[in-house]
């Protein structure tokens, strides 16, 4: 996958977080914290697996950052 494609990815799945937390179903960083979690699995699932872990933890970490923002965009 491509630094585009990653990025195009990441931000599509921040949007999605965002919009999970305005409908009530899970705040954004606990949609973060979920993918950490699968991208762990997936990493833990063998060495055939290390770069889709990779992808989704990657993601994950996009996600946890919108969500920081957001958090701190609230507060002011």
């Amino acid at each position: 996958m491509d630094e585009d494609a990653l990025f195009a990815v990441g931000s599509v799945l921040a949007a999605l977080g965002g919009l999970l937390e305005r409908k009530g179903v899970c705040t954004t960083m606990e949609f973060a914290e979920t993918m950490g979690g699968v991208a762990m699995m997936t990493k833990e699932s063998g060495e055939e697996y290390h770069n889709r872990a990779a992808y989704i933890g990657s993601w994950a970490q996009m996600v946890r950052a919108a969500a920081e923002h957001a958090g701190g965009a609230k507060q002011h």
